[in-house]
């Protein structure tokens, strides 16, 4: 039997025999609504090792697609177009290009709005051309959404769920800490991190680091380089409405002018700069207060751009029901220092603010 088939006939027999499905954990408001949160039906939860080397083997085969910065890859030059917008700063039309060597040595530059830089990878570390500083928002979801959607290691509490999605057949894993709840409830949970994949050719199509916040994947006439099949379009959707459109224009061999992958000597005189990380999430205390139902606790995700000194430099508030609970939590975020990097990084973070009922 294929692969594909045997994770099919595990998802759906899974989901007929899921227990209790009215029960809930506590007293969480539900997610806002949206059309790409696809994961809204019966879960079933990944339990014996084999149920688990399925899941994790469809991560690894979606992985490859993205994996252009792999050890051992083929050089290229990468050419991609967007748009970006909404409350974060640094928005507008853009352009980026990618040369890539290998992991010692490498290039990107990027214009977008007001904003431009030009970043060299040489010997381990990376140079800027214009003053190190905090890179935006925009610019770190964009490179995520190109380069690192998925995880490298995926560990913890896997559920799964069955949806339809543009015609096609999707499974839906939610990951999250080991330490959540191990019952399939329905639905997707606050905690949780959802990657939708179709199964039979294991191309991711939606990714949501957090409610609220959607990518999604357009293979519709896609680039293939070397193994790998690239969306050609990536859209990322925020209460219904689009803040980052991004265009593959194009991916060739080699890097152009070998050159352009050598720090200027004003460059190396500035020293390196700071190294963009992966999404974190935490929680922290947003308070009591009269907006929110008795007995609720009411969740705002604010995503943000946290410095290596834990001050935050960029950050919205993804869409909630309850208005005035955006600003606050944005507010709250803003005005908090966070622990410092051990490195000279900036981090990109999804902060669960809680607000609980006063009344």
């Amino acid at each position: 039997m294929s692969m594909t088939r045997v994770l099919c006939s595990f998802f759906v027999s899974a989901l007929l025999c899921v227990p209790s499905l009215c029960q809930t954990a506590g007293k969480m408001a539900p997610l806002p609504g949206d059309p790409l949160e696809l994961a809204t039906g019966p879960t079933a939860v990944i339990q014996t090792p084999q149920q688990r080397q399925l899941v994790l083997g469809l991560f690894q085969r979606a992985r490859q697609n993205f994996a252009l910065h792999a050890q051992g890859g083929s050089p290229y030059s990468l050419k991609v177009s967007f748009e970006s917008s909404g409350q974060s700063q640094h928005s507008g039309p853009g352009e980026m290009e990618e040369n890539w060597a290998n992991g010692q040595s490498w290039r990107w530059s990027v214009q977008m709005g007001g904003y431009s830089q030009t970043r060299i990878f040489h010997d381990r570390f990376a140079y800027d051309e214009k003053p190190a500083g905090p890179m935006p928002l925009r610019l770190q979801m964009l490179r995520s959404a190109i380069f690192a959607p998925l995880p490298a290691r995926v560990q913890g509490l896997l559920r799964v769920a069955s949806a339809k999605w543009n015609g096609f057949e999707l499974m839906c894993v939610l990951h999250s800490g080991a330490a959540n709840d191990p019952t399939p409830t329905p639905g997707r949970r606050w905690v949780e991190t959802e990657y939708c994949f179709d199964p039979k050719t294991s191309l991711l199509h939606i990714w949501s680091e957090a409610p609220g916040i959607y990518t999604v994947y357009d293979y519709t006439n896609s680039l293939n380089f070397h193994g790998h099949n690239m969306p050609r379009q990536i859209s990322v959707i925020e209460g219904g409405e689009p803040v980052l459109r991004v265009e593959l224009q194009n991916i060739q061999d080699g890097v152009g002018n070998p050159n352009g992958l050598i720090p200027t000597a004003q460059m190396l005189g500035a020293g390196p700069g700071n190294i963009m990380t992966g999404a974190v999430r935490f929680p922290v205390n947003g308070g009591l207060t009269d907006e929110v139902p008795h007995g609720t606790i009411q969740p705002v995700i604010v995503h943000a751009i946290i410095d290596e000194k834990g001050k935050v430099v960029d950050a919205e508030a993804l869409p909630g029901p309850i208005p005035a609970l955006n600003i606050s939590a944005l507010q709250l975020v803003e005005k908090a220092t966070y622990p410092p990097g051990l490195l000279p990084t900036q981090r990109e973070a999804f902060i669960n603010v809680r607000f609980a009922s006063a009344r």
